[in-house]
């Protein structure tokens, strides 16, 4: 129907909340710079892997999910305290781990990154609050935990863990609302951000990403934003968006993040069930996922990664399994 036919038809006050409804609903754009126009960049499902155990290639609640160059997927198998290794088709290659202190031993594991080489595998802990550093076997190689970064070493919870082109590792956390950096050998390097909105503060940072440039992608829970900076913390830009579910909005609990090699943006939403794509400018591309056990479904998914070829691996942490998409041909 046209809208000049529409106008004929009911008020000039419900006419101007049609155009209202149109051009703010899924139909048309809304105003955090970004369309709907998501449809010529469908996901499709090429595999997946995990059932609920304690079997090797098993998992029991996976939070974080990390790739290396040859596309060999570490996993954080939360509930049973380890690092499970597998291949890009989700074949058990090895584990490490198991409850505790010590070295090698986890309490609170919660994220895990590879450097670029895939030489070696970093893991966090909350409850040990440190690093751990091995190599891509899971041989022990070293530990570091936050005193040099300041405040209380109890207080630090960083939830999130990444290493850069240079193989400097950087933590989010969410305690101090901050980024921290620290060399490959746990050396202190700086720290950037304070609680707040402007740019360059946080509310509860999460997931860290890099570009191929070694700019850092930081999600931005509670601003509801992934905020861009240089290698020094130096801020760049940001993808704002606003609480909700439509185009281009997510929820204050968006726990991972990736980046793809054109600098393509992906982010998983844990409440509302979904990955979303946007490109460097911040226009959402596409979306897929709902909430549910079937394939493409997702429950409390925490964490996403892109990996050398353009396929994206989801932690769907509640239905205790990885999923890997990749873009429909």
């Amino acid at each position: 129907m046209e809208l000049l036919a529409i106008s004929s038809v009911i008020s000039p006050a419900l006419f101007l909340l049609f155009i209202w409804f149109m051009s703010t609903s899924a139909y048309g754009s809304d105003n955090n710079g970004t369309n709907s126009n998501t449809n010529s960049n469908n996901y499709t499902l090429v595999t997946k892997w995990g059932t609920k155990g304690i079997g090797d290639g098993q998992l029991m609640f996976p939070h974080s999910i990390a790739v290396d160059s040859d596309g060999n997927a570490y996993v954080t198998d939360t509930g049973n305290k380890r690092i499970q290794k597998f291949s890009s088709e989700g074949k058990f290659i090895t584990k490490w781990g198991s409850e505790g202190t010590g070295d090698g031993q986890f309490k609170g594991l919660h994220d895990v990154a590879v450097d670029p080489s895939g030489d070696f595998v970093y893991t966090v802990e909350l409850s040990n609050h440190r690093v751990q550093k091995f190599d891509s076997n899971g041989k022990f190689i070293l530990k570091w935990g936050f005193e040099e970064a300041g405040g209380r070493q109890a207080s630090r919870a960083p939830h999130s863990i990444a290493v850069d082109p240079s193989n400097n590792v950087y933590l989010a956390d969410k305690n101090g609302d901050d980024i921290l950096k620290f060399d490959t050998n746990g050396k202190f390097l700086m720290k950037w951000g304070t609680k707040g909105n402007a740019d360059g503060q946080f509310d509860r940072p999460h997931g860290i990403a890099f570009d191929e440039a070694g700019n850092v992608y930081v999600t931005d829970m509670g601003n509801y934003r992934i905020q861009k900076f240089d290698s020094n913390g130096k801020y760049i830009s940001k993808i704002q968006s606003s609480y909700g579910t439509r185009n281009g909005q997510f929820s204050n609990t968006t726990p991972g993040i990736g980046i793809d090699s054109n600098e393509n943006v992906y982010v998983i939403d844990k409440l509302y069930p979904r990955v979303l794509k946007f490109d460097m400018n911040g226009e959402l591309i596409t979306t897929w996922g709902s909430k549910g056990t079937g394939d493409g479904q997702f429950k409390r998914a925490e964490d996403i990664v892109v990996d050398n070829s353009g396929n994206v691996f989801v932690s769907d942490t509640r239905n205790s399994r990885i999923q890997v998409f990749a873009l429909s041909k």
